[in-house]
């Protein structure tokens, strides 16, 4: 379910993005992965961030790097979103930013996969918002 975000690390960039809400990707926390050229757009040295392990569907071992915080709202045109903290992590190969289920829980989204929608938790029940246009970072 591809949702429009902004993202912005503190005190420095800031992009509006589309972001896939992942709900099988479970990071423990709100995390969000980003591309390489999309850290680098919001400021990120990945070459200098340290190295860790993730494991991704299936059991396999990814490298990734742990960038820092960031901070994320939903980007809707009718209000303004709160932002959530997030772990940023960077997975080289990577070209959408996905939300962990961690972070789409914070953020209140509610995803209707078989209707390519979605909706905030505090939207009325029969409010759903359209899934957003993919956006990947080659």
């Amino acid at each position: 379910m591809w949702v429009r975000v902004r993202v912005r690390r503190p005190g420095g960039a800031e992009l509006s993005i589309s972001a896939y809400a992942n709900g099988g990707f479970r990071a423990g926390k709100p995390e969000i992965l980003l591309p390489p050229p999309l850290a680098e757009r919001l400021g990120f040295d990945i070459r200098t961030a340290p190295l860790s392990e993730g494991i991704a569907c299936g059991g396999v071992h990814i490298a990734a790097r742990e960038l820092g915080e960031v901070e994320v709202r939903v980007d809707v045109e009718d209000r303004e979103t709160s932002w959530v903290r997030a772990q940023a992590t960077c997975v080289e190969g990577e070209v959408e930013a996905l939300m962990s289920r961690e972070l789409i829980a914070a953020l209140g989204i509610i995803p209707y996969y078989g209707h390519a929608a979605w909706r905030l938790e505090d939207d009325p029940p029969e409010l759903l918002r359209p899934e957003a246009e993919p956006q990947y970072w080659p």
